[in-house]
């Protein structure tokens, strides 16, 4: 039995019974979806306790993450607000890109780094539409190879901060932020803080015909490194005794802000929070990194326990969520 600095307990046993059946079915069951499956990290009290690798996927094989790049843009942020590039996440985008947001109207004038963050900028956007659809924004803003000018010059249909609304322009305008606060590339700012403290050397970020990186999913890791991002986040943004990132903003980060339009979940800064019942009758907190296709970073603050996916599953039922709801979820006391 582990119990960890909160008091919530894990019997060890029974979460290697769970990880071994989870193993079981990957290897031997035939439908497509386990076959999708890539990797499979569990850090538990303090300890890598399994790591493997599926269906062709090697430790050392880069992996796009997808809309987990949000969530360590989130960071990143958060960085250069405790570096003093930024003051804070309440500052208008107007300061940044005043000829985006002074020569429209007045609604726009009121958008903040926090309403990005929240994805409740209130900018017209469609994106949970088919890709070849042409009303999807995502897809034509990549198309435009200039993504932060396509996510700028949005118009608006809401007030700032009122409705959560899943737009992957938001972030590229935050990594715009970052890099007219910093006067550095967003992935040269990231190395410099973020990876290199965390001993992340191998990476590959997507860019547009302007050099600028994809915030909203272009970042590739091995998935051990996506595991380290896990555990900075859980201990409050320290990594080996170095504070990384002030305990300030992980928290922020983690907090719940407003519901979403998916399952029952709330929204942080570009992190997932949801709240679930466990067997005993009580309820813990689940903060989590989510890319398309099953890239799933499920961080269980509670009980020391970061539980990381990789999958191929972007149009079959992805693993990992029926992995925590059949096998996890009833095991945690």
């Amino acid at each position: 039995m582990v119990c960890n600095s909160f008091g919530q307990k894990i019997d060890s046993s029974e979460l290697d019974a769970a990880i071994l059946k989870a193993d079981s079915i990957i290897t031997t069951d035939n439908r497509v979806f386990f076959k999708n499956v890539e990797s499979i990290i569990v850090y538990s009290d303090g300890e890598i306790k399994f790591e493997k690798y599926y269906n062709g996927f090697k430790k050392d094989s880069l992996h796009q993450i997808q809309s987990q790049t949000k969530s360590i843009v989130a960071l990143l942020m958060g960085i250069a607000i405790d570096k003093g590039f930024v003051k804070s996440e309440n500052e208008p985008v107007s300061k940044y890109f005043p000829e985006y947001f002074n020569n429209e109207n007045e609604l726009k004038k009121t958008v903040t780094i926090r309403d990005l963050l929240t994805m409740s900028a209130g900018f017209e956007w469609e994106e949970m539409l088919p890709f070849d659809d042409p009303k999807n924004d995502n897809m034509n803003m990549f198309r435009s190879g200039k993504w932060l000018n396509y996510a700028l010059t949005r118009s608006m249909a809401k007030k700032p901060f009122t409705e959560f609304k899943y737009n992957s322009g938001n972030p590229m305008i935050v990594a715009g932020i970052i890099e007219k606060a910093t006067k550095m590339k967003l992935k040269n700012f990231a190395v410099k803080y973020l990876f290199e403290p965390l001993q992340i050397k191998d990476y590959r970020w997507l860019e547009d015909q302007t050099g600028f990186c994809h915030a909203g999913g272009g970042l590739h890791l091995k998935p051990m490194d996506m595991m380290k991002i896990g555990i900075l986040v859980m201990n409050e943004g320290k990594w080996l005794n170095q504070q990384l990132i002030s305990e300030h903003w992980i928290t922020k980060a983690t907090s719940s802000y407003m519901p979403t339009s998916f399952d029952i979940s709330t929204y942080g800064y570009y992190w997932w929070i949801r709240d679930r019942n466990l067997t005993n009758g009580k309820s813990t907190k689940i903060m989590s990194a989510e890319g398309a296709g099953g890239q799933k970073l499920y961080i269980f603050p509670e009980y020391n326990l970061i539980i990381a996916f990789t999958e191929r599953n972007y149009s079959t039922p992805q693993v990992s969520p029926i992995f925590i709801q059949e096998s996890i979820l009833p095991i945690l006391e």
